[in-house]
């Protein structure tokens, strides 16, 4: 046993006497502790530090700063935590099987590490549920060329050299000394430590505990570990939903000479907080300016099918509707549709690339003949990516068009958190600036409120510069939402829920936009759909619609319910959840 030991122990024992056996047996584990504390400080702060940077970087970029509390609450706890580790492993009394576990700490630190540093690097981003899934779904090929992308010979030079750093640095950490932290000062500093991050990990559970919940506060190897199982479970369900989905696409005709089709998918986005239908706030200059010149047709009375994207994209993207009596996948859908009629299509995102909440998103991006993300996220994960980033994207695909083009681009658009949907140069308007009914709402609620308005701010930005890069081609763009947002509208509650659609959730902007070539060349389309702006419609028969303007036809399309049809009827009642939205919410 080591001489320190024996030392400390006698003088353990000098000081209390002669003591029973159970304190005896408490005053030889202080003395290991303590022992082990010493000889181990090099390791411990090694595994403090690498554990801590991902957390503190999470926290400065997603929250800029202003949540400092958590991190110091959680840099304490975590030091306890990692202290505490290194004191099991070092009560441990085989000797080869303790210093293997404290080797292979170490060098899963370290390799956790690098990777957290190189998706910080290339995606400004901690690994997630959605790299993973990229990972795993990669072939050799694909591998090849991130590799030859990303890496080259320096990031080879780089991982070897990083690999020799960690050998190098843990062959020393067994000599290495902490000169403040001697023997004596350890015994008094231990049971400090632990009371301080007891006392942290109690606040962490009462004062923010919802960054504990959403993994905020995750150690490398539990968020790795959780996104690996995430995205296992991931992959096979989608699996199972691309094996389940139909395919068998019969067009009985074909007219479609329209060159370039745009469908830019919105996200959380309330017409009635729209300047463009009457919102008093002034959070869509760039699409007013459009209507003025009478470049938009502006439908005034559409709702979403249901208040969540899931749900939303399985009637939107295909035939199915509220009135279906066999599952949604076993209807025809609007990419297979659009392939079959000639169309090279995509799907540019800048949502998730995998997760429960993209799955259907991912099923017909899987289908498009080109699709790309802005970048490697799961359902769970959202680091602020703001929806311009599709902007060299769709420059890219524009580079080279085929004949005929479909598009779709999903954005963010007004997804909570709203202030992570704008860039700090369209701050527009503050809490002062929201009007009544909700201008005496707590300064709290009017904060998140005027957010909400600059996303949409920032997306009228973001939608009417996509509208201007087919300005000079034979385009037609139409932009709708999955669903709408209740923003402290009833109480105290903001964002939306399946379960429980409310007028503000389901109310949703429709609006076309075609260049001067479209116009020109299809004078009686857009005359139909300037036509049919107030008459009342749902989204899940946009389908319809669509293949109506772009003169397509299938078994399945019914001109009943193209909403610039003359055939068009009205439902009589638009139900959402049992609940007719005509009579209950409107």
């Amino acid at each position: 046993m080591n001489l320190w030991y024996n030392i400390q122990l006698y003088h353990l024992c000098r000081r209390f006497g002669n003591v029973p056996a159970l304190k005896r047996f408490l005053l030889r584990a202080w003395a290991r502790g303590t022992h082990i504390a010493e000889h181990e400080a090099g390791l411990l702060a090694v595994l403090y530090v690498l554990n801590l940077a991902p957390i503190a970087w999470l926290n400065i970029h997603m929250y800029k700063g202003e949540q400092l509390g958590v991190l110091a609450a959680d840099a304490v706890f975590l030091l306890g935590g990692v202290l505490l580790y290194i004191l099991v492993l070092g009560f441990i009394p085989v000797r080869r099987l303790r210093r293997f576990l404290f080797a292979a700490s170490f060098f899963l630190s370290l390799l956790l590490g690098g990777l957290e540093f190189f998706s910080i690097v290339q995606y400004s981003s901690l690994i997630g549920a959605g790299i993973v899934t990229a990972v795993l779904q990669t072939n050799p090929r694909e591998a090849g060329e991130f590799l030859r992308m990303y890496m080259g010979w320096q990031g080879v030079a780089a991982s070897i050299l990083l690999v020799a750093a960690g050998v190098f640095i843990y062959r020393r950490l067994g000599r290495c000394r902490i000169p403040f932290l001697s023997r004596h000062r350890l015994s008094h500093a231990l049971p400090f430590v632990f009371l301080a991050s007891l006392l942290a990990g109690t606040i962490l559970l009462s004062e923010y505990y919802s960054f504990i919940i959403n993994d905020s506060l995750d150690v490398p190897v539990v968020r790795v570990s959780r996104a690996a199982t995430t995205s296992v479970e991931n992959i096979q369900a989608f699996e199972k939903l691309k094996n389940e989905a139909a395919s068998d696409v019969e067009i009985t005709e074909n007219r479609s000479d329209t060159p370039y089709v745009v469908f830019i998918l919105g996200e959380s986005t309330n017409r009635a907080r729209m300047h463009l239908y009457g919102y008093p706030l002034e959070n869509t200059p760039n699409l007013d300016e459009l209507a003025a010149k009478g470049e938009l047709a502006v439908f005034r009375d559409t709702i979403s099918p249901e208040a969540a994207t899931v749900a939303v994209l399985r009637k939107l993207l295909t035939f199915a509707d509220m009135d279906s009596s066999k599952p949604w996948y076993e209807y025809n859908n609007m990419i297979d549709v659009m392939k079959a009629a000639g169309y090279r299509t995509y799907w540019l995102s800048n949502q998730e690339s995998s997760g429960i909440w993209g799955n259907v998103a991912q099923l017909f991006a899987g289908r498009s003949h080109y699709s790309r993300f802005t970048r490697l996220r799961e359902s769970h994960e959202d680091n602020g990516i703001y929806d311009e980033a599709l902007f060299p994207l769709v420059d890219e695909v524009l580079a080279q068009p085929a004949a005929k083009n479909f598009y779709v681009i999903h954005l963010m658009g007004g997804h909570g958190l709203y202030y992570m949907r704008f860039p700090y140069l369209f701050s527009k308007f503050t809490a002062d600036d929201v009007p009544p009914p909700q201008d005496t709402l707590s300064l709290e609620k009017r904060t998140e409120i005027a957010q909400y308005e600059n996303a949409l701010f920032y997306n009228d930005f973001v939608v009417t510069s996509l509208m201007g890069k087919f300005a000079d081609k034979d385009a037609l763009v139409v932009y709708i939402p999955d669903h709408g947002e209740a923003v402290y509208d009833h109480g105290s509650f903001s964002g939306h829920v399946e379960e429980h659609p409310t007028k503000e959730t389901l109310e949703v902007p429709m609006i076309f936009w075609a260049s001067p070539a479209y116009r020109a060349h299809h004078p009686e389309k857009w005359q139909a759909l300037q036509a049919a702006v107030n008459r009342p419609y749902m989204t899940d028969d946009f389908i319809h619609t669509l293949l109506d303007l772009l003169d397509i036809r299938t078994p399945e399309y019914d001109a009943k319910k193209s909403v610039i049809n003359p055939a068009f009827v009205p439902r009589p009642h638009r139900m959402v959840q049992g609940h007719d939205y005509d009579t209950e919410m409107k």
